[in-house]
């Protein structure tokens, strides 16, 4: 990825965090801004984002969507500024893949 796209995918996912874009809106700059199948840091991000934007989408057993639990909500706000200050950082998949599982 070029460094335009690694500030814009920065950008992105604190945008993610922060909910101050929509999750359809998210999908369609992350698919402009990142090559997951190319950048290993990219294919995390999509991981972690994927997750992420699935809390909002919980449902409880009888299928009707239920608010998603705030800690989990928390965490993966969490994950993405992680990551985000990692890609400003320069930081090696190693090094990012360890602090998350510090979260």
């Amino acid at each position: 990825m070029a460094i335009e796209t690694n500030e814009g995918l920065a950008v992105l996912l604190r945008a993610a965090a922060s909910q101050t874009i929509s999750e359809s809106e998210f999908w369609d700059r992350f698919k402009e801004a990142a090559e997951p199948s190319r950048n290993p840091v990219a294919a995390l991000a999509l991981e972690v984002a994927t997750h992420y934007w699935g809390n909002f989408h919980s449902k409880n057993l009888l299928l009707m969507k239920v608010k998603p639990d705030r800690y989990q909500v928390e965490q993966g706000q969490e994950e993405l500024n992680l990551i985000a200050d990692g890609i400003e950082a320069g930081s090696e998949l190693p090094v990012l893949k360890a602090k998350l599982k510090d979260i």
